[in-house]
Parts: structure tokens; sequence; C-alpha cells
């Protein structure tokens, strides 16, 4: 049987084990605490970048020919031309600039046949739509 036993963090950083009569023991030393500050986050100019609130919620258009194959009930759809609203931007997230491939989620409603209105999400890029 092999037990786990914890040992102060001043003690050596590699695993030590002990074998005894009855058992044996794998002791390994970690240090819980880093005395180290973490590394803060740099931007260029030392501007954080923020998610502009005036997008979000926006009305667009999609300019480029864009397919989606993920809606229900409906083969392929073909986005350009269609109008839907900015749901959030997905290049800023907690805080923290992301580099997403298509970072904006965008909301379309769709009539489809038999079924009626089907609400869906695309992700977009910025110069695949234009703000109406």
């Amino acid at each position: 049987m092999l037990t786990l036993r914890l040992s102060p963090a001043s003690a050596s950083p590699l695993p030590r084990i002990c074998s005894g009569r009855r058992r044996s023991t794998i002791s390994c030393e970690v240090a819980l605490k880093s005395e180290h500050k973490p590394s803060s986050v740099s931007f260029k100019n030392d501007v954080a970048p923020s998610p502009d609130p005036a997008r979000i919620g926006s009305r667009v258009r999609v300019k480029a020919p864009v397919r989606v194959y993920h809606v229900p009930r409906v083969a392929e759809l073909e986005l350009s031309g269609m109008e839907g609203e900015v749901k959030q931007n997905l290049m800023f997230w907690r805080g923290k600039s992301l580099t997403a491939n298509r970072p904006f989620k965008v909301e379309f409603v769709r009539d489809v046949e038999g079924r009626g209105l089907v609400k869906f999400v695309a992700h977009l890029e910025e110069d695949e739509f234009e703000f109406v």
C-alpha cells in the first residue's frame, strides 16, 4: 500500500519513497504558496481593450457569402443578405483579449417551412457584415 505524505514546503522538491516493514510511503513536497507575484497582462499603450457596448445589440446585415449547416431541418442556409442582431463579442472574455477566429455572435430569425420562426446563432468575422 502506498500513502502520500505532505511535508513542509522548505523540504526537498523531489518525491521521497520510504519503505517500512508493513507499508511503503511516497512523500511529495509541494510549495502551496508562491513567493513571486503573478505577472500582469500588458496591453499596447497600457490600456486594456474593452468591448464596444454600442455594437452589442446592434442590427447587422451579412454582406459576405456565408453558409451554415447547423440550422434544424435546413440542409444548407446562405446568410448573405440576412439581417440579425449582435449578441456577443468573443474577442473579450472576463476582461481578457482572446483570438477568436469569428468573434461576433449574431442571432438570426428565419421562417422555416413546417416549423415557423426558428432562432439560430452564427459566428461571423467583422468584415462579413455591416451595421444597419
